[in-house]
């Protein structure tokens, strides 16, 4: 940002308090940016997820009766999972 050359010969003046003023702005802007980029970057990361739970619980309801055996789970187990909407994500999963 352009100024108009100081005056004074101490940086207590006005010029002074005016480049102080703007380096605190300079820094509220910057911590907002950064807030921003986080938001953003969770939000990629939630839509991330919400695919692999979607593919996962897809995969989970192709299982045939045999596998889900194996596992430990029983069809009305994948029933109620598979009606999940892809939003619904569950709760022990990390971001």
């Amino acid at each position: 940002m352009l100024k108009q050359q100081c005056h004074t010969l101490s940086t207590s003046g006005a010029c002074g308090s005016s480049f102080a003023q703007d380096q605190g702005l300079e820094s509220q802007i910057t911590a907002t940016n950064k807030e921003i980029s986080t938001l953003i970057a969770r939000a990629f990361a939630w839509v991330v997820m919400a695919f692999e739970v979607r593919e996962e619980r897809r995969t989970l309801a192709g299982l045939t009766g045999e596998q889900l055996k194996d596992i430990g789970l029983i069809e009305s187990d994948v029933e109620s999972e598979s009606k999940r909407a892809y939003w619904d994500l569950p709760l022990d999963r990390n971001l």
